[in-house]
């Protein structure tokens, strides 16, 4: 039986099966054309990192260089080369899509830097309640912003993706709107179970795992991201990579699934060396589902087939734009993918945390409002901090940001 991981797993987390999600398509790609980009790429950021700002952070700290991580290498990178869903050096969507970022890096980046920001950031706090997470019940959770979250469920204290500190490796940088950083990694207390969906920075943070290290049990993460985790100072043995289609046992006769998500990874300019995802998690009698980072494809219409009944999907909703509309999901495709999986409740995520886009803050609530308004899907919008209950994680959450500038 296939090992998800080349570590041993506890018990409680062993591989019950795999699941195909399809026939891989591949794009051939010329390494050395690739190789040459990231070359050049890495020298024009090198001389503009040589004067300005960027410099002195640089040089102030070596905080940044660890942050980058590390590669995959030995039995890590033989099982992900035997993936069938890597080819050619790097992992793949399950369909292409465009590459914004290779099409224009340098010209878009600067553009996005310096261009009008109007909108995209509150003018006022973010509301948010600091809750004490030591206090939760059994079926209930706490969401941190964008795409992080704690939850108590059958006993276990679960974590997913929580990235609580500027998400790039220089602090000054993409910092979290004010009351969206209300909470720090010593206020997540004890963890069974951190999740992680894929190795960008917005996800997985340097600082938050070094706190966590020492007081969680076991992570699990798509192929590759343990590299990470590993140079960071984490035992081997804690962690568990999984591929899309992989499903793990967790106590109480709960398991969880990595399914496909269309997205990409890296933290360096070296791209997809590791794999992205997301996950189902069936426990205690929820079926729980978080979409992880990606635009509209297949694999939406694909888990809805594998779990007839999703109880709360949790699915990505901002920093999207046209120009990466197939790595994020467009308004219209948020509305499309939540059409196809049918939850009993819904709530949008990505958002109210960092401005990584184009659109004004508000406008991924707003279309999430409409459109699951229009699907006649209740709706979960709680504020930062406020405890949602899993059986019903609408009540008690509204239109938090409508009164805000």
């Amino acid at each position: 039986m296939l090992n998800p991981c080349k570590f041993r797993l506890p018990a409680a987390f062993e591989l019950l099966d795999t699941v195909k999600y399809g026939e891989q398509i591949f794009v051939g790609c010329d390494r050395k054309i690739m190789q040459r980009r990231t070359v050049l790429t890495s020298a024009a950021f090198l001389a503009a990192a040589a004067t300005g700002p960027l410099c002195a952070a640089v040089q102030e700290s070596t905080q940044a260089f660890s942050a980058l991580g590390a590669k995959p290498t030995g039995a890590r990178l033989e099982r992900i080369q035997a993936s069938p869903n890597f080819s050619n050096g790097t992992f793949h969507n399950l369909t292409p899509v465009i590459d914004p970022i290779d099409r224009e890096r340098s010209s878009g980046m600067l553009r996005f830097l310096t261009e009008d920001k109007k909108g995209r950031r509150p003018l006022e706090r973010i509301p948010s309640i600091k809750t004490d997470l030591t206090t939760l019940a059994d079926g209930q959770m706490v969401w941190f912003g964008h795409s992080g979250f704690y939850l108590k469920l059958a006993g276990l204290a679960i974590a997913a993706d929580p990235a609580l500190h500027a998400c790039f490796p220089l602090g000054s940088f993409f910092k979290p709107f004010a009351g969206a950083d209300l909470y720090q990694p010593r206020d997540i207390p004890a963890l069974d179970l951190l999740i992680l969906t894929h190795d960008h920075y917005d996800h997985l943070d340097m600082l938050t795992m070094r706190d966590l290290k020492n007081r969680t049990a076991h992570v699990v993460c798509p192929l590759g991201v343990g590299a990470h985790l590993e140079y960071w100072g984490w035992e081997a043995e804690r962690i568990t990579e999984m591929d899309w289609g992989e499903k793990i046992a967790l106590p109480h006769k709960g398991s969880l699934t990595c399914v496909p998500s269309q997205h990409f990874s890296g933290r360096t300019l070296e791209r997809n060396t590791t794999l992205w995802a997301g996950f189902v998690m069936d426990l205690d009698g929820v079926t729980l589902y978080l979409s992880g980072d990606g635009g509209y494809g297949r694999h939406f219409r694909q888990i809805a087939t594998d779990f007839r009944r999703i109880d709360f999907a949790i699915v990505e909703d901002g920093q999207y734009n046209t120009d990466w509309a197939g790595i994020h999901l467009m308004p219209p495709a948020w509305k499309a993918a939540v059409s196809e999986l049918r939850p009993r409740f819904v709530m949008p995520c990505h958002n109210a945390k960092f401005d990584l886009s184009r659109h004004t803050w508000k406008a991924p609530l707003e279309a999430a409002l409409a459109n699951a308004q229009s699907l006649g899907i209740a709706l979960s919008t709680p504020l930062i901090g406020q405890i949602v209950a899993l059986d019903n994680p609408a009540r008690d959450t509204g239109p938090w940001w409508q009164e805000l500038r």
